[in-house]
């Protein structure tokens, strides 16, 4: 029924799309912004998350909260835990007792840990790494919590969600692929929000993007930091100077490198603050006004356990109840920054970033290099290259896309990038150099600086 409903959407003449963008737009409201989320709202808007003592309490009670309610409404959860002592479990110190939940064994026992009927549920989806579908169930209550929670972090920049224009950059396929025209943007009119592309985001295409923002003037842009510092490289390479000044850009579910940072804030003119969830409902880690990653440990519990590939995070979320996730191996790494306090005054861990997945990594001759420390090449190549994307093969062997900045200058550019590469990469390391328009995009519309093969398919070159 979804596919029918989005082949008659596509059909439709832009103002049409608009209509129904706006419609959905005002079911998502009632949905996420009824019932509980004014109360949240005001309440987590006071909280200056200032005592630890006092978050440590609510962290605690949270967690006891939802452990018992998932022993006895999951029926995977009740066997889970079968030959756990529960009333040993007195607190968040206590949670190393219970078993750890993979990313297979909830794909594999969903249906047994859902603790509510589809039917009283607001469900989510989430494609994952592989591309496996995953449905989670949420109570209605919990998403509206969690709303309340982002918007008011959202506040601390001065940024009032759905009363503030916001311009967006996320995943959803807002377009049919026959455009009869460069609108590459769609409305939802209630919340506010232009919603803009991120799969036509084209080097011929760049002008009206620009030029529509600088119409719209939004007081926030959020969404994929890849499509942000898309626009904003080309802002910049171009001389154009925005006809507006945002609160802030807030990115999400991408790693944001620091060559992405840097170049949208100084286009812009505004902070870039970094949060990171999921669909599945891991609990929150933002970036404060003073630019540190906090852990907040009132919206679930956080734990890191050393691997050879790094730090490895785990996380219960507290608003998980439709679908309990609890001590959850979500497959995400997190680079640690011991003992520091933040200026802004929360006592919230700070930690020093989010490094991303696993398999985010590439093997080469120099050994283990991660997507942070291959931004730096990106960014003293930024001259040269727009963007890129590095695709290893099952042998090791790279293929490396390149947009580059002057096109025309492809036999001086290749030279250039071949001798970074190679003293970057190392001598043993074998790569081949594929010069391109457009880089694929993850099905989610993600982009990704490091892909795996077979991660999209046969898109992996010479296949």
């Amino acid at each position: 029924m979804g596919r029918i409903i989005l082949g008659i959407y596509y059909r439709l003449p832009v103002f049409l799309q608009d209509v129904a963008i706006s419609l959905y737009g005002l079911v998502l409201y009632a949905s996420r912004y009824s019932g509980v989320y004014k109360r949240y709202l005001k309440l987590f808007s006071e909280n200056k998350h200032d005592n630890l003592e006092k978050e440590k309490r609510i962290q605690n009670k949270r967690f006891l909260r939802l452990l018992r309610y998932a022993a006895t409404g999951s029926p995977f959860y009740r066997e889970f835990y079968r030959d756990i002592p529960l009333q040993e479990i007195r607190s968040v110190e206590d949670i190393g007792k219970l078993p750890i939940l993979s990313k297979a064994m909830l794909k594999e026992n969903l249906d047994r840990i859902y603790t509510i009927p589809r039917g009283r549920s607001l469900r989510f989806s989430t494609g994952g790494t592989g591309g496996i579908p995953l449905v989670v169930r949420k109570r209605p209550r919990d998403v509206q919590q969690r709303m309340a929670y982002l918007d008011a972090y959202k506040l601390t920049f001065g940024f009032r969600n759905n009363k503030m224009k916001a311009a967006r950059f996320f995943g959803k396929r807002i377009l049919g692929d026959a455009l009869k025209s460069q609108v590459f943007w769609r409305n939802n009119y209630p919340l506010r929000q232009r919603l803009y592309s991120t799969y036509h985001l084209t080097q011929e295409n760049l002008p009206f993007y620009v030029r529509d923002l600088n119409r719209f003037k939004p007081q926030a842009i959020d969404g994929f930091v890849s499509a942000i510092y898309i626009i904003a490289k080309y802002m910049e390479e171009n001389n154009i100077t925005p006809d507006f000044r945002p609160k802030a850009v807030f990115t999400t579910s991408e790693t944001v490198l620091p060559y992405h940072r840097e170049t949208i804030e100084r286009v812009f003119g505004c902070p870039l603050s970094d949060q990171y969830a999921s669909n599945e409902g891991a609990p929150f880690i933002i970036q404060c006004s003073q630019g540190s990653y906090h852990e907040a440990i009132d919206t679930g519990v956080f734990e890191h356990i050393p691997t050879e590939a790094g730090i490895k995070l785990l996380v219960t979320g507290f608003d998980t109840y439709g679908t309990p996730l609890i001590r959850y191996d979500i497959g995400d790494m997190v680079m640690l920054e011991e003992g520091m306090t933040c200026p802004c005054g929360s006592v919230h861990p700070v930690i020093k970033g989010i490094a991303g997945r696993e398999a985010e990594f590439l093997e080469t001759g120099k050994g283990r290099l991660s997507q942070v420390q291959l931004s730096v090449l990106v960014s003293q190549l930024s001259d040269t290259v727009s963007q890129m994307q590095f695709r290893q093969r099952k042998d090791g062997s790279l293929d490396i896309l390149c947009i580059l900045t002057e096109p025309a200058r492809e036999e001086i550019s290749s030279k250039i990038i071949y001798s970074a590469m190679k003293q970057f990469l190392g001598e043993e390391t074998v790569f081949r150099l594929h010069f391109t328009e457009t880089i694929d995009r993850a099905a989610s519309g993600k982009y990704q600086l490091i892909v795996k093969d077979g991660e999209l398919g046969s898109r992996i070159l010479g296949k």
